[in-house]
């Protein structure tokens, strides 16, 4: 049975504690020290093989990156960065990893290999909020300069362009600063996209041809939003007060339901559902515009007392993660708007929410034999770097097995060598393991560059080199690859086991011939 999980942390420096919920009982299962994320800069890594789960948190006044994972409540990994990153995103495959900064910086990173794939300046303001697709085809950037950016993800990863990159569209109907981005399920060409601002309005957007279908006015400022699993209606949070309750005297901040279809009567008696989107319309939300069959009722979840900060919904969309600068999360059952758990662990305002399955790295021996290893991560680089064999720089033999981002050297291998070590010097190695390694290396980089690779070196070619040769050097490549394996996982020899009698006889034996000797 799969068990449903809550992942929260806090922007404050007096808690630096994320946690981790069951969703449906409120037990915490799991917390991870050291951590003060900024709002919005905490992304879980997806995968889909069996791999341990991570995910990637910027800190809050510095330039660092702590990496978690869940096998460990301290950080896994820590590595700094070009630039202070003040909110994160990964892509929904789990392969690439984007930053915004205070002056409107991007940077794109694979975190596999670490390379730092491209760094442009994409807006004049702060960037607030970056999301990437569904089917990982563009990336969302928000910023408090009011605009949001569309942009297509191959022409950023694309090492050949030297220019500025532009982006695919610019929507900038909004007027204040943008506050969250959502988008749909599909592909580009079905997909659509929610944004929020301060201006008081949710815009949803076609993705195909970057239209504005319909805005939804709000009487609060709008400060995260969610997107129903199956896109039939979004939940917009109020980040001011909409009215004061009467029995406490506290302000109501509430969570507005806007449905994206809507009842339609016809001529012959019944009714039908159409899509409130098309023709750049305005719906009203929490102003008398959003009933429930005409029962009159706004859909909204109050409960809140402070300013909401971020939601999450689950993976059918039956249940509702909220949190508030003071710390305050609720946990909400959506078909009744009813608040089914408060919980008050954090001390600080809450900066992320994700919700998730529970990973393979939580369940005990007894269901799970062996823990997954832990998702390949590479601290990221802090120059942007061309990925080796695409237009990137030649393979010499002064590279640094550190400085390859092709291939991942185990970290019981790594470990026992500096990362200044040559290539030549490691080769010349006594380890077998270590010279396949380094063999591996060479002969996949001499596959992707267009050189023929020999046992001990690099041998240059031109670059129109032959598909025979390429597919001889792929060829040794995977029996290298299998023999590495083999070594690898070979159990280790069994030491022999010397007795304290044995040693002792032997001590004996020695003593008695030395006598010998001397009185002959």
């Amino acid at each position: 049975m799969f068990v449903e999980l809550a992942l929260t942390s806090s922007s404050d420096a007096a808690d630096g504690t994320t946690y981790l919920w069951n969703l449906h009982t409120g037990s915490m299962l799991g917390s991870f020290k050291q951590n003060v994320t900024p709002l919005q800069s905490l992304a879980l890594v997806n995968n889909s093989r069996n791999l341990g789960s991570i995910f990637l948190s910027s800190q809050a006044e510095k330039g660092m990156m702590h990496v978690y994972n869940f096998q460990k409540d301290q950080v896994f990994l820590k590595f700094p960065l070009p630039d202070k990153i003040i909110c994160l995103a990964t892509s929904s495959r789990g392969t690439y990893c984007a930053g915004g900064t205070e002056n409107g910086r991007i940077h794109i990173w694979e975190i596999a290999t670490g390379i730092l794939h491209r760094t442009f300046d994409a807006h004049y303001k702060k960037i607030t909020v970056l999301r990437f697709s569904a089917d990982d085809t563009v990336m969302f950037s928000g910023s408090e300069d009011a605009s949001v950016h569309v942009w297509m993800l191959n022409s950023l990863l694309d090492d050949g362009q030297t220019e500025s990159p532009a982006p695919h569209y610019s929507w900038t109907d909004h007027t204040l600063p943008i506050t969250d981005i959502q988008c749909g399920v599909g592909r580009f060409h079905g997909s659509r996209v929610v944004t929020s601002s301060m201006d008081h309005t949710c815009k949803l957007w076609d993705l195909s041809t970057g239209s504005l279908l319909t805005t939804f006015l709000f009487p609060t400022k709008i400060t995260a939003l969610v997107l129903d699993p199956s896109e039939r209606y979004f939940l917009a949070a109020s980040g001011t007060p909409a009215s004061t309750s009467s029995t406490a005297n506290e302000a109501d901040y509430l969570i507005y339901q806007a449905m994206l279809y809507k009842a339609k009567h016809t001529q012959q008696g019944y009714t039908t559902m159409e899509a409130v989107d098309g023709d750049s319309g305005l719906e009203q939300i929490g102003l008398g515009g959003a009933k429930r069959h005409g029962s009159g009722g706004d859909l909204v979840f109050r409960g809140h007392h402070h300013p909401i900060q971020r939601m999450a919904l689950n993976f059918d969309g039956s249940a509702l993660v909220s949190g508030d600068n003071k710390g305050h999360l609720m946990v909400w059952d959506v078909a009744s708007r009813q608040m089914v758990r408060e919980i008050k662990q954090h001390k600080g305002a809450i900066s992320s929410i994700h919700t998730l399955f529970q990973p393979a790295d939580l369940y005990s021996n007894t269901t799970l034999a062996d823990k997954p290893k832990v998702h390949s991560i590479t601290p990221f680089k802090r120059i942007p770097q061309a990925r080796i064999g695409e237009g990137g720089p030649e393979i010499h033999g002064n590279n640094t097995i550190a400085d390859d981002p092709l291939i991942m050297v185990p970290s019981t291998v790594s470990s026992n060598y500096s990362s200044s070590l040559s290539a030549a010097t490691l080769l010349a190695s006594s380890s077998q393991e270590e010279q396949l390694i380094e063999m591996a290396r060479r002969a996949f980089v001499g596959a992707r560059s267009g050189s023929v690779a020999s046992n001990t070196g690099l041998t240059s070619s031109s670059s129109g080199a032959s598909t025979q040769a390429y597919e001889e050097l792929e060829q040794r490549y995977r029996e290298l690859e299998a023999r590495l394996t083999a070594l690898t996982t070979a159990p280790a020899p069994v030491q022999p086991v010397v007795s304290q009698s044995d040693i002792s006889a032997a001590l004996s034996g020695l003593r008695s011939a030395g006598t010998k000797r001397r009185k002959a």
